[in-house]
């Protein structure tokens, strides 16, 4: 069974990706950078001009409702995000604020350890040194049975 790909929509609603550094959000940046990006590049509904307007966030918001459903908690969270949109209770800047609360509940742990383990150099060396020896030690078998198939010889 194949693992089905999930395309996350950048801030542009192109397909987000590191090589388009305009157009993603960097997992190291501060919360209020990442929101300030949110707030001026993501796009949402572009018919809707007023926030009095009714939005249709499932097919004409490009890049800020198509992530909610892939980070806001639960179906329940992102459809009474949908149905306040469609009923014009929340404006696109809010919907954006709450996009950008549900990504920092996932990303703000990851920062707190990556700034705990920058100043441990010795101990970062340490895990990824025991790390790749037991990694080594599982994998030996296959190893040598794809060198002998393939008519690898060591000297």
């Amino acid at each position: 069974m194949m693992a089905q790909m999930i395309k996350v929509p950048g801030l542009d609603g192109a397909k987000m990706g590191k090589t388009e550094a305009d157009n993603a959000i960097d997992i190291n940046s501060p919360i209020d950078q990442i929101r300030q990006r949110y707030l001026k590049k993501g796009i949402t509904d572009p018919q809707r001009l007023r926030v009095t307007d009714s939005g249709d966030p499932y097919n004409r918001c490009q890049s800020v409702y198509p992530v909610h459903e892939l980070v806001t908690d639960g179906e329940v969270d992102t459809r009474e995000i949908a149905q306040a949109c469609q009923s014009a209770q929340i404006g696109c800047a809010a919907c954006k604020h709450r996009l950008v609360d549900s990504i920092a509940k996932i990303l703000e742990p990851f920062q707190e350890k990556r700034a705990q383990l920058a100043g441990q150099n010795d101990y970062v060396k340490d895990v990824l040194h025991e790390g790749g020896k037991k990694a080594r030690a599982r994998i030996k078998a296959t190893v040598e049975s794809v060198r002998e198939k393939m008519g690898i010889v060591l000297y």
